[in-house]
């Protein structure tokens, strides 16, 4: 494979690589402002309404200020922001699942190796 082939190859991961981690950043920008936010609603005696409305004004307006910021479009960098923070919480919740499921034969077969078969006549 010659260089340009490989170049070729190599730049849409790579592109599409950037373009993610640059919405997760985005993602973790929004959700430090939303908590922020959502403290200081608390922290004021609002209810749980007006703390989850703070945080999510909070959220699209931090993504929205770093797209601006960064040149990018504010409605698509909220969009892939969340996107990315969606296939993130995803991917957690099926790594746990896969845990649990992991613990639960490991303990199945130290329960089959302990416990002695009864006897049989």
């Amino acid at each position: 494979m010659t260089l340009a082939g490989l170049h070729t190859k190599v730049t849409p991961c790579a592109k599409r690589a950037q373009e993610m981690f640059l919405s997760l950043l985005f993602a973790t920008a929004g959700l430090i402002v939303a908590r922020t936010a959502a403290g200081i609603a608390a922290d004021n005696g609002q209810g749980i309404g007006w703390q989850f409305g703070f945080g999510l004004a909070g959220y699209a307006l931090a993504i929205t200020l770093l797209a601006n910021l960064s040149s990018t479009d504010p409605l698509a960098s909220l969009a892939a922001a969340t996107g990315t923070l969606a296939i993130l919480v995803s991917a957690l919740l099926r790594l746990a699942a896969a845990v649990i499921v992991l613990l639960g034969t490991a303990l199945t077969a130290l329960a089959g190796v302990v416990v002695t078969q009864p006897a049989t006549t």
